[in-house]
Formats: C-alpha cells, structure tokens, sequence
C-alpha cells in the first residue's frame, strides 16, 4: 500500500461553508420552522409534503423499516 502525498490529503478535508445571500433566501421555499417541524416529527413532515404531489396509488406508509437496513418511503 502506498502513503498519500500530503498534497492529495489537504483534499480530504473540506471546512469552508457558503451561506446563501439574504436576498436568495429570502425566496427560499423551506423555513426553519420546516426544519423543526421535520426534527419533531420525521414522518408526519414527509407525509405533509407527499400529499402536495398526486400518486397514481396513494401510498399507506410513510417509512418501513422491517428490512432494516434497507428504508421504503412511502409503500
């Protein structure tokens, strides 16, 4: 095995973030208070937001888990 050179390792890391401007967002369609609802209620949010779009067949479950690790999102 061969040892990086630490020009490629200074790559690995990446530390910088970017925020957005106020004016971008401003016209932002998620809020923070999209993100707590989302923290409070993980399923309850996604199966808000999946009843904006139409289903050829609805959907009974949000999230199935029963083959762990493998999720199913709206089954």
């Amino acid at each position: 095995m061969t040892e990086q050179s630490p020009g490629l390792s200074n790559l690995l890391t990446e530390n910088r973030t970017f925020p957005p401007s106020a004016e971008f967002a401003a016209q932002a369609n998620a809020t923070a208070e999209w993100y707590e609802r989302g923290d409070a209620d993980r399923e309850a949010f996604w199966a808000e937001q999946a009843e904006r779009l139409t289903w050829d067949t609805k959907w009974s479950r949000v999230l199935d888990w029963s083959g762990a690790p493998f999720a199913k999102w709206f089954v």
